[in-house]
C-alpha cells in the first residue's frame, strides 16, 4: 500500500466521521430547531394585521436560535479539523526529518486520536445545544 492510499483511506475516515457527527447533530438538534423556526414564521405570516416590517422582523426573530445553533456546530466542528490539521503538518515536519515511516505512523495516530475524540466532542455539543444558545 502507498503512501497516497494510505493517506486518501485516512482522509476517507476523517470524512466520514464528520459527516456522521453532523449528520448526528442535524438529525438530533437542527431539525427540531428547523420545524420550531417554521411553525413560528408561520405564525408571524399568519397575523394579518402585522406590517410587512413586522413580519419581517418577527420572521428574523424566529430563525435566530437555529442560526446560532448552526454557526455554534460549524465553529466547533472547524475547530476540530484545525486542531486536525495542525496535528498532520507536524507528521509532515516528521517527514522531512526521516525516511517517511515514522510520518505513516504519526499520520495514522492522528487520525485514531481525532477519531475518538468525535464522541466527545458530540456530546458536549449536545450539551451545549440541549441548553440553548
Amino acid at each position: 500500500m502507498n503512501d497516497n492510499t494510505n493517506l486518501g483511506e485516512q482522509r476517507e475516515r476523517i470524512d466520514n466521521a464528520l459527516i456522521n457527527a453532523i449528520d448526528d447533530m442535524d438529525r438530533e438538534h437542527l431539525r427540531k430547531l428547523q420545524l420550531k423556526m417554521h411553525g413560528c414564521a408561520k405564525r408571524c405570516c399568519a397575523d394579518i394585521d402585522a406590517s410587512a416590517d413586522a413580519v419581517q422582523r418577527c420572521v428574523d426573530r424566529c430563525q435566530l436560535p437555529l442560526t446560532r445553533a448552526r454557526c455554534y456546530v460549524q465553529q466547533e466542528l472547524a475547530e476540530f479539523e484545525s486542531q486536525l490539521d495542525h496535528c498532520m503538518r507536524q507528521c509532515e515536519v516528521l517527514a522531512n526529518e526521516d525516511s517517511g515511516r515514522q510520518s505513516d505512523r504519526c499520520s495514522l495516530d492522528c487520525v485514531d486520536k481525532y477519531v475518538a475524540l468525535l464522541p466527545e466532542l458530540l456530546s458536549a455539543m449536545r450539551v451545549t445545544l440541549e441548553k440553548g444558545l
